[in-house]
């Protein structure tokens, strides 16, 4: 796991947060903002995807439209290349909370 890796994965996770600001109505995901800025991208991703339950942030992407969930960490992870920082278990979390309600996986998802 390379370090520039990670550090474009920071990256990328703070942009899920500038996203959700710009849905309507916006969510402004305070906990995950939170989240990120004490343990980073990847501890974030990781512990979100440790919960029995999808996080509030992923209900609220869903209630703003299914859509929306583009924007969810547990699409993200599916795509590459942030995928190579996981799990085969995690990744078959992200995949089998999208496909419990119907959302559509990211095009370069290959399992």
């Amino acid at each position: 796991m390379s370090k520039e890796l990670l550090e474009k994965f920071d990256q990328v996770m703070y942009s899920i947060y500038d996203k959700a600001l710009k849905l309507n109505p916006p969510y402004r995901a305070k906990l995950f903002r939170q989240m990120l800025d004490d343990h980073g991208g990847k501890e974030t991703a990781d512990r979100l995807l440790a919960t029995v339950k999808p996080s509030q942030g992923f209900t609220e992407l869903y209630l703003r439209g299914k859509e929306n969930l583009c924007t969810s960490v547990e699409y993200l992870v599916l795509t590459r290349p942030w995928r190579e920082l996981f799990t085969d278990n995690q990744l078959a979390i992200a995949r089998r909370r999208l496909n419990e309600i119907d959302c559509q996986l990211p095009p370069d998802d290959s399992l």
